[in-house]
């Protein structure tokens, strides 16, 4: 979701911010990156996180991240409409 706001593929964001983001511990995050690196779908070096594979990365992610997206995309476009 960082990717869909930032626009572009990299961005620094650290393992403890995304930790306390989600509430879980910094460790899991390191797995969950760990796991992400090795699909090939990002690279994370200190802080900065490279999406290389937007398509599986989507695709690797459970359903609720496209609710979320879309929900989202709703909204902005009412606020949009209503300024």
């Amino acid at each position: 979701m960082t990717h869909d706001r930032v626009g572009k593929n990299d961005f620094l964001l650290t393992q403890e911010f995304i930790a306390q983001m989600l509430g879980v511990r910094q460790s899991s995050v390191t797995v969950a990156t760990g796991l992400l690196e090795r699909a090939g779908l990002i690279t994370y070096k200190r802080g900065r996180i490279t999406v290389l594979d937007r398509e599986r990365l989507e695709q690797a992610s459970c359903e609720c991240y496209n609710v979320v997206r879309l929900e989202y995309d709703r909204l902005l476009e009412k606020n949009s409409r209503t300024s």
